[in-house]
């Protein structure tokens, strides 16, 4: 099955006009200047990404940050904006293949064959989450030595965590990779069923899906310091070379700047831990 996410009829309120009128702007004048190609028209611009709420939701009133900004960036009534829910592996595989356009929520690292813009879509803060009763603490890498880490496949963390995370390094945890549609809420499963004793995962997804799933208080969530960058990565065709250039150039506009502003009021900072 196929799922979408489309702007979500309940939130045709404030934000959503919002990003109506700045996706207007944003495709109309977005600065002095405009892209160097026109954005493709006549058909549905397709990115990927599994459930990664509150940057990708499938399963709430909420689309999500990096899907509202997909949509505000890149909709027009002769070009549709489709966000499809698969395993982030599988994404990525899609986009490196030029089968969609993009996904939401790249980390550096995950494609070598993708298109990544100079400037991130949002911040990316890496958490931990563990039972309760666990007096575990993270102060470093070496401290996940003997862990068993419920991660999905694909996801990478920064050079030291990955460094950490290699197979064959001594002292290196053991890895359990997930490649599911919805695998922060399997990693929480997995832990409370006690099958692995730690999640890593993005601070806010944890936070979002331990609340929303009631893993609280169950579970808690530990702060890595560890702050890396999320982007909207692009498949690299013709379509996908015009789009990262769109993106960069509205990003570095005046109506880039509004638009993160209308989406900083609707989810909160992004750019730093919970």
């Amino acid at each position: 099955m196929r799922f979408i996410a489309r702007p979500r009829a309940g939130a045709l309120g404030g934000l959503a006009l919002l990003l109506f009128a700045l996706a207007s702007d944003v495709g109309a004048r977005p600065d002095a200047t405009t892209p160097p190609d026109p954005l493709p028209e006549g058909r549905a611009l397709v990115f990927a990404s599994d459930e990664w709420c509150p940057y990708v939701c499938f399963e709430s009133t909420r689309a999500g940050y990096l899907v509202d900004l997909a949509h505000a960036l890149f909709e027009s009534p002769a070009r549709p904006v489709e966000i499809r829910r698969m395993s982030w592996l599988r994404a990525i595989r899609e986009a490196e293949a030029g089968r969609i356009d993009g996904v939401l929520g790249a980390a550096p690292g995950e494609s070598p064959l993708l298109l990544y813009p100079e400037r991130a879509a949002a911040g990316d803060p890496v958490a931990f989450a563990v039972r309760s009763g666990d007096p575990w603490t993270f102060t470093h890498p070496r401290d996940l030595s003997g862990r068993r880490i419920g991660l999905a496949q694909g996801y990478r963390f920064g050079p030291a965590l990955d460094d950490a995370l290699s197979p064959g390094r001594a002292h290196s945890p053991g890895i359990e990779p997930l490649a599911t549609d919805r695998p922060t809420w399997n990693n929480l499963q997995k832990l409370v069923e006690e099958r692995i004793d730690t999640v890593l995962d993005n601070g806010h997804v944890l936070r979002h899906e331990v609340d929303r799933s009631g893993f609280f208080p169950a579970v808690r969530v530990i702060e890595s310091g560890i702050e890396n960058r999320v982007y909207i990565a692009f498949a690299d065709t013709t379509a996908g070379r015009t789009l990262a250039a769109h993106f960069e150039h509205v990003m570095r506009s005046r109506a880039g700047r509004r638009l993160g502003d209308g989406l900083e009021r609707q989810y909160g900072a992004m750019d730093a831990a919970p």
